[in-house]
């Protein structure tokens, strides 16, 4: 009886080191890729945030400076971590004129540079923000 469970244990001696580098992959990956999607998220706030604040800045200024929009936003985002390069700021009327009370609009679209490369292609990420001008 004694014999035959020594013989089992020296059978099984590098079983549980053999699972470990198994698994050892699979939950390193699904750790990255859980720090991805969070990455993702935290970009897609900041663009949101930075389209909200380029809505703002051209409501008080009453939205025909478009290029003192583009810049707030950038500026805005560049605060984060993030690349402003490939950025892309679209501020538009909705209705005829930029003049009050009319309503503004602010696109900012971001293609997303993931860590993980090799798995995924990188989507592109768009927020929008509107707001109207009110006269005071």
């Amino acid at each position: 009886m004694r014999r035959s469970k020594q013989d089992r244990w020296r059978r099984q001696r590098g079983q549980s080191l053999l699972e470990t580098a198994l698994m050892i992959v699979i939950i390193f990956t699904v750790m990255m890729w859980v720090f991805e999607i969070g990455e993702l998220m935290y970009t897609y706030t900041v663009m949101a945030d930075a389209a909200n604040e380029g809505v703002r800045y051209a409501i008080v200024h009453s939205g025909g400076d478009v290029a003192g929009t583009t810049a707030r936003v950038k500026s805005f985002a560049a605060t984060s971590r993030h690349d402003i390069s490939g950025i892309t700021v679209t501020v538009a009327p909705l209705d005829t004129t930029y003049d009050p009370p009319n309503r503004v609009s602010v696109k900012v679209s971001y293609t997303y540079v993931p860590y993980l490369k090799i798995f995924t292609t990188p989507p592109t990420l768009s927020a929008y923000a509107e707001g109207r001008m009110v006269v005071q």
